[in-house]
């Protein structure tokens, strides 16, 4: 029954002389509707049949016309034909619910076509429930009969008609009844809805974790309910504050590359344009540019819907507008436009002042770095992490909703054992909680098509694989489908990005990317058995995604695709960015917002490699960059020859190699540079005041390094050994007063190789044979080393440094006393050294990450190479600064601390306190560098 704490009394309602049937139907079943009441009035003479007018018009709130209507009917019968419920009889429906939450016995029927799924409705499962396709059968006839005089029982097996188990899909509030495991989360942002009116609850969580679930089937299900859900058992009244709430108007949106645009379209929406028509699309454009505007607020749009519901629709408005935004790092993608970003962002925390309005939002985890740099929604955050589910609580979810439809598992412990897979898989992938329901909806999907269905769950022990479910699908795809396998791979290839840590993500591709012979493919994968892609549409645009990004981790066949386009894909992301960069531009800016010199040499390359890859706006984009290139550089020519006509001399000779050199580089390399790759990804004051220990930040977009932030602390510093490497290393303490960030890995070539083509880094650092990319750049010295701190600083306009001794030091112990990182034995495979026991052993540098992270999460700070540090050379630690500081001399000093050890050093000089010097000129093949920078104090 419905739970409406709030309402301590209910009203008792005049029942009339005669029976009074509402009739709950879409347009597309009105024929089967009146079928319906013809019968019934022939049945029950004198029974009176209530139809919802012909004419409304899906609606996001209640008309109390209908709700008078439902409160002197004496049965509600919902019916559902092949086409499923409309949402106009969702409405209806929850009224009807309202009024069996005060009256018990108040019958709800509902009539549903054999040929479709059981409708996913909140409180569904505990109603009379009739499948037939002939709702005007003296079957079913007699059926109501019974339904009304107040039997109860649901007839047949609801289980056959019912998908509890949504597979790759996220929940929604339809789904309600089967969702279960998060009642307290659920309670949190309900709380947070109600208290906080001038706060956005934001759920963050990893991928997988069931954030978009607990929003759409946990919160929402329950604002639509207006009371708490069975699996909440919450003690607590209902808040106050939400009273209303099912009547609210509840929208749903996913922020895309234009957010902007999809905050209008969904308003659009509830004011009924038809999707093509004239007046939509020309609304669209003035609300988007209106909305660009600082002087007009999301009141603004509220107001004119309000308008438009009591103008043109006739209709009263909802008393609240609760927004919800799926999958908010979509704001944050290098494809969504940074304008657009900024003011949706500026509108929703600015909206929040309305009391009208309320919003909370869903976010991955790693993305809290970046919304630390969204001023607007960072100010107005009331953060509910959602941590991966256990063990426990995955058995809640097996469970529950096989016991709710009276369907049992094959063996006692089946059940315990999927739980107990999904929550070992769920320590190594925390997208295992999709793949967990993905196997779950795989075996309902097996027990409903059995010849003989019993209504028994069955699975082999051996075939509790998580990641194997997912595969096993795609894997039999891509068998049935060989002459397909190349598209297949172009498909995955458009729907794959790569961010700047090489992790890959979902991407959204529109229709027009893909060729006839891609789509169909692509509508193959999204439906029953595959459901590996969805499709949707955002205003009049189609577009593909994957269905959740474990697919890029579990299918082997689509991560060896992956792994082989690394590089092009995560260029591509990197174009994508500069087109949407380029497009927002001024118009009197855009000629300087075009690719030019080596980004323009290497988009070129590459679209003569692939252009089949790239979309059309994506090619247009290069070709007009292509041609204001050739513009500028007639234009260079043309001046160097006006200035040699002029005969200005050996002027000329200085002018054109050095100022005209310089200029030029600074227009074609320096600022198209800075303007796709730095400036879009530099935290902002606030994001960096905010910064927390063990997060990690990146102020370019590619090739330069991660940062982790170290936390402010005291340690011992040294060891109790009498000859710790060349100097005596006796133990001091140290504070470490401030926090501050090092370099996740050591400083590698694809690093370096940025800064020698856009800066000031030589260009022909040798690799020894070793190999460039992610190899830790080598053969450097103290002077190449400050070229490079310094190239970044002036980029960033932040301070990147070398680290001091003592630092080094303290982000190498991590808050441990042993004498490595890891413990007091070197073991095997912990890092690259003479003994050390890698494949990497005394014969090279490792790709930087081979090994495993210290506690402060940060890779080779002892073995694989040496690494400068800011220090002058001391031969102990007398007079040392306590605080941390480089120890500097007041003059020149030709030798500098290194630390660390590397690929050819024995265990000994790993060790934590381990230290070394060189001269500030020396290189060689063992030694490079890793860096700091500094942070600004909260």
């Amino acid at each position: 029954m419905l739970n409406d704490p709030n309402k301590s009394k209910t009203s008792q309602m005049n029942t009339p002389a005669r029976p009074r049937w509402f009739l709950s139907y879409t347009s597309q079943d009105l024929r089967l509707a009146q079928e319906l009441a013809v019968a019934l009035r022939r049945a029950d003479m004198g029974a009176e049949i209530f139809f919802a007018p012909e004419s409304m018009r899906a609606g996001h709130f209640w008309v109390h016309q209908l709700a008078d209507e439902i409160a002197q009917s004496t049965a509600f019968v919902l019916l559902v034909g092949e086409t499923g419920v409309g949402p106009w009889q969702v409405m209806e429906y929850y009224e009807a619910l309202d009024r069996r939450a005060k009256e018990q016995h108040y019958p709800i029927i509902l009539i549903v076509s054999p040929k479709r799924a059981a409708p996913g409705l909140p409180f569904a499962r505990q109603l009379h429930w009739v499948f037939t396709d002939d709702p005007a059968s003296e079957d079913t006839l007699g059926k109501l009969k019974k339904a009304m005089s107040g039997a109860s029982g649901k007839e047949g097996e609801l289980w056959r008609f019912t998908r509890p188990y949504r597979g790759l899909e996220a929940m929604t509030e339809a789904n309600s009844d089967y969702f279960f495991a998060r009642g307290q989360k659920t309670a949190d942002v309900i709380d947070a809805l109600a208290s906080a009116r001038d706060k956005i609850p934001i759920l963050l969580g990893n991928s997988g974790v069931g954030k978009s679930s607990l929003a759409q089937a946990g919160v929402l299900g329950c604002l639509l309910r207006q009371g708490w859900s069975d699996a909440i058992n919450s003690s607590n009244l209902w808040p106050a504050a939400l009273h209303d709430s099912r009547r609210w108007c509840f929208l749903k949106l996913r922020p895309g590359p234009r957010p902007l645009k999809t905050l209008v379209q969904i308003f659009l929406d509830i004011w009924q344009y038809q999707p093509a028509s004239a007046r939509r699309v020309r609304e669209e454009k003035e609300w988007i540019e209106l909305l660009l505007q600082p002087k007009t607020n999301l009141s603004d749009l509220l107001d004119a819907t309000e308008r438009q519901y009591e103008q043109d629709l006739k209709q009263t408005p909802p008393p609240t507008y609760l927004l919800y935004i799926d999958q908010g790092e979509e704001l944050y993608h290098a494809r969504a436009d940074e304008r657009e970003r900024r003011r949706f962002s500026e509108l929703i925390a600015g909206g929040l002042r309305d009391n009208r309005f309320r919003a909370f939002m869903s976010l991955r985890a790693d993305f809290t770095g970046e919304l630390h740099k969204d001023e607007a929604l960072f100010r107005v955050r009331h953060q509910i992490d959602v941590p991966p589910l256990r063990q426990d609580e995955l058995y809640e979810i097996v469970t529950r909703p096989a016991e709710l439809l009276s369907v049992q598992f094959e063996t006692d412990h089946l059940a315990e054992d999927i739980a107990k897979r999904a929550a070992e898989d769920s320590v190594k992938d925390t997208g295992a909680l999709p793949l967990l329901s993905y196997l779950l909806d795989d075996m309902w999907s097996q027990m409903v098509n059995r010849r003989n269905p019993d209504g028994v769950l069955r699975l082999s022990a051996p075939a509790i694989d998580l990641g194997r479910v997912l595969s096993d699908h795609g894997d039999k795809f891509l068998a049935d489908n060989r002459a397909s396998e190349d598209p297949l791979r172009r498909i995955f290839i458009k729907l794959a990005t790569v961010r700047a840590d090489g992790e890959p993500i979902r991407r959204r591709a529109s229709r027009s990317e893909f060729t006839e012979e891609e789509w169909r493919l692509v509508c193959e994968l999204v439906d029953y058995p595959n459901r590996l892609l969805v499709t949707a549409s955002a205003g009049t645009e189609t577009y593909a995604e994957v269905a959740h990004e474990a697919i890029f981790r579990r299918w082997a066949k689509v991560r060896e695709w992956i792994e082989a386009e690394r590089e092009f894909l995560a260029w591509r992301n990197g174009l994508e960015a500069a087109r949407r960069e380029w497009e927002k531009a001024p118009d009197r800016f855009k000629k300087d917002a075009l690719l030019m010199g080596f980004a323009l040499a290497k988009a070129q390359d590459w679209l003569t490699s692939r252009q089949a890859d790239l979309s059309g706006a994506e090619k247009q984009f290069i070709a007009l960059s292509r041609k204001a290139a050739q513009r500028r550089r007639a234009r260079a020519r043309a001046l160097v020859g006006v200035l040699a006509v002029a005969g200005v001399g050996s002027l000329i000779g200085w002018f054109n190699h050095a100022y005209l050199e310089a200029q030029w580089r600074e227009w074609t390399v320096t600022d198209p540079y800075m303007r796709a790759q730095i400036r879009p990804y530099l935290l902002t004051a606030i994001a960096e005041q905010s910064l927390k220990p063990g997060e990690s930040f990146k102020e370019c977009a590619t090739d330069c390094p991660e940062m982790i932030v170290l936390p402010a602390g005291s340690f011992t510093m040294g060891s109790p050994a009498t000859n710790e490497g060349n100097f005596l290393a006796e133990q001091h303490p140290v504070t470490i007063p401030r926090p501050f960030a090092v370099s996740k890995y050591e400083v590698t070539f694809a690093d370096w190789d940025a800064c020698a083509r856009y800066g000031d880094c030589e260009p022909d650092i040798t690799d020894s044979n070793f190999g460039r990319g992610r190899q830790p750049v080598i053969n450097v010295t103290w002077y190449h080393a400050q070229q490079y701190v310094g190239w970044l600083s002036r980029m960033t306009g932040k301070i990147y440094r070398l680290l001091s001794e003592a630092e080094y030091e303290y982000a190498t112990r991590a808050q441990t006393q042993t004498v490595y990182p890891w413990g007091n034995e070197v073991r095997s495979n912990n890092a690259n050294c003479i003994g050390c026991g890698s494949q990497w052993d005394g014969r090279q540098p490792a790709p930087v990450g081979s090994f495993a992270p210290n506690p402060f999460g940060l890779y080779d700070m002892v073995g694989n190479i040496w690494k400068w540090l800011q220090d002058c050379e001391h031969s102990n630690y007398k007079n040392a600064p306590k605080d941390g500081s480089a120890w500097i001399e007041q003059g020149e000093c030709k030798f500098r601390m290194v630390r660390g050890g590397s690929w050819a050093n024995h265990p000994a000089q790993l060790r934590s306190a381990f230290r070394n010097s060189d001269s500030d000129t020396f290189r060689n093949s063992r030694l490079g560098f890793r860096i700091a920078r500094t942070l600004a104090a909260p």
